[in-house]
């Protein structure tokens, strides 16, 4: 009991530690359109304006809500939310190594989620992928507990031989009551997870489908259904009646087909192979797992090294192949959950230019980590001769996740600072709003309601394609127009250039590609045209002579 209330004051500890970090480095400000979309919602809640977009994430939004009313801004208030989810990953990647790999990898976890780069970053963004993120974390630390509890249950010591049964057979435990319930809160969080973060709905459908066929027959598939359909409900209903079912379904409609075949990022829309390898090596190790890459803090370079051996530590853990079998059967929610939330990644979400898609998979990155760790360390016995006989051996693996810690921990202390000063694109709002007296059109792709919110007086024009922004600019006169740079094509910079137009920087606030994965360098252009020839005035005819 006492060794419990230590573990339990020390998980606190890292929580309130993991809160604080977060909650110093907080934004005020909408970096992006989702951010902005966000605060809009937390505003004013309205399906048909986009506040906020598809799938309007209504429990996200009736969180930050809830923090708006304590008189919070709406970006502070998401900012809170995002802080409280982040410590909560912190909290549950330790508590799912205590349910997979024991104590020690526990410790291991909970120091390496506490110093994580992209946790932090992550818990400092007005999104909700974090939120969604301790959600899917901490179901699956209820799945892992059921698994754990279960076990206990079938290796409970027998009745001595010749003893004498009180009870009928039947009534002998079979399984732990408290893995059942977990097994319901997990169904129920991943359902009411929903409304929090939807493209997570692999871990929800992975985890109903393993748990259904391991408990048997069709009345398990229609029990553990409800129980995920009752935490779908508990945000649904509202939904429906808050917005009206004619909006929803047809804003849901064009939303869904606009993510799936325009600007979603998919395997559609990004069909490339290579581009999305990139995406999955760049996103995971460079940025997940925060690993060395050519234009990455040129500290991580130093921590490579021993990145590497613990994923090499975490690789041996399933050699040979019957013990990964093993750890399949013995945690199969967590294998089926990774594996179809990364095909479902793979194919329907923009990791080539967003690695924040992958943040449910690094509290798993890093449980793994940590149980790579602490099989390198002896137990038992064993743990007791090494402590005497090679003090070395048996600190190794501590001093091994503590360098790594260290090194994680200054990265994401750098990226954080960083992350405080307005986004290329909030800085490029700013700038019009500051010259608000200019009148000449502003051409955009995404950025026209970022401007119409936060730079109201200025004109923007979305263009759809190449052709529309040629056109504008020819439109706009001969002062020119602005243009913001992920508008301008190289084909389109190409066909203005070659009509005499000159194209320069206005305004950039460039920052690092770890801090914004996708506008690291956006700027705000301008395209003046050719000045018109200049008319020469003809010479006077000379008079003539006057006659003497």
């Amino acid at each position: 009991m006492r060794g419990a209330r230590r573990d339990a004051i020390a998980l606190a500890a890292l929580a309130v530690a993991a809160l604080a970090a977060r909650l110093l480095f907080r934004i005020d400000h909408d970096e992006d359109i989702d951010a902005l979309r966000f605060a809009l919602g937390v505003e004013r809640f309205d399906v048909a304006e986009l506040r906020p977009h598809a799938p309007y994430y209504p429990v996200f939004i009736a969180a930050a809500k809830g923090v708006a009313l304590l008189g919070a801004t709406p970006q502070a208030a998401l900012g809170v939310v995002s802080a409280a989810s982040g410590a909560a990953v912190v909290a549950f990647t330790a508590l799912l190594a205590r349910a997979v790999a024991g104590r020690r990898a526990a410790a291991f976890a909970g120091v390496l989620a506490l110093a994580s780069p992209f946790l932090w970053l992550s818990s400092e963004k007005l999104l909700s992928d974090m939120a969604g993120a301790a959600v899917t974390t901490a179901a699956l630390w209820l799945c892992a507990r059921a698994r754990r509890l279960d076990r206990a249950a079938r290796v409970a010591p027998a009745a001595p031989p010749g003893a004498a049964r009180t009870e009928p057979a039947a009534a002998l435990p079979q399984a732990d009551p408290r893995a059942a319930r977990a097994r319901t809160g997990a169904l129920v969080l991943l359902g009411a997870g929903l409304g929090v973060r939807l493209s997570y709905f692999p871990f929800a459908l992975a985890c109903l489908a393993v748990i259904a066929r391991a408990e048997g027959g069709r009345l398990a598939w229609l029990a553990r259904g409800r129980d995920l359909a009752t935490g779908v409900l508990a945000w649904l209903v509202p939904l429906v009646l808050i917005a009206t079912p004619r909006d929803l379904v047809a804003t849901t409609w064009v939303q869904g087909l606009g993510h799936f075949t325009r600007w979603g990022g998919t395997a559609i829309t990004v069909s490339s192979p290579l581009d999305r390898l990139h995406g999955v090596v760049w996103g995971l190790w460079a940025n997940g797992l925060g690993g060395a890459w050519p234009d990455a803090p040129a500290a991580r370079w130093l921590g490579a090294p021993l990145l590497a051996a613990l994923l090499a530590a975490a690789a041996l853990r399933a050699v040979p192949l019957r013990r990964a079998v093993r750890a399949a059967r013995d945690q199969p929610e967590l294998w089926a959950s990774a594996l179809a939330y990364f095909v479902w990644a793979l194919l329907g979400q923009n990791i080539a230019y967003k690695p924040r898609h992958w943040l449910p998979l690094v509290p798993l990155l890093l449980v793994a980590l940590a149980a790579g760790a602490a099989s390198l360390a002896p137990a038992g016995a064993a743990a007791a001769r090494a402590t005497r006989r090679i003090p070395v051996r048996a600190a190794a693996p501590a001093a091994l996740v503590a360098a790594l810690a260290a090194q994680w921990f200054a990265d994401g202390l750098s990226l954080a600072r960083q992350h405080q000063a307005p986004s290329p694109a909030a800085s490029i709002v700013g700038f019009l709003r500051e010259h608000g007296a200019e009148q000449r059109p502003v051409l955009t792709r995404d950025l026209d309601r970022m401007i119409l919110e936060g730079a109201p007086g200025r004109r923007p024009v979305r263009v759809r394609s190449d052709a529309a922004l040629v056109h504008a600019v020819e439109e706009a006169g001969p002062a020119g127009a602005l243009l913001t740079s992920e508008a301008l094509s190289p084909a389109a910079r190409g066909v203005l250039a070659g009509r005499g137009y000159a194209i320069s920087i206005r305004h950039a606030r460039p920052r690092s590609r770890y801090v914004d994965a996708l506008w690291s360098d956006l700027a705000l252009l301008e395209a003046v045209p050719p000045a018109p020839p200049v008319d020469r005035a003809q010479p006077p005819s000379p008079r003539a002579a006057p006659s003497r």
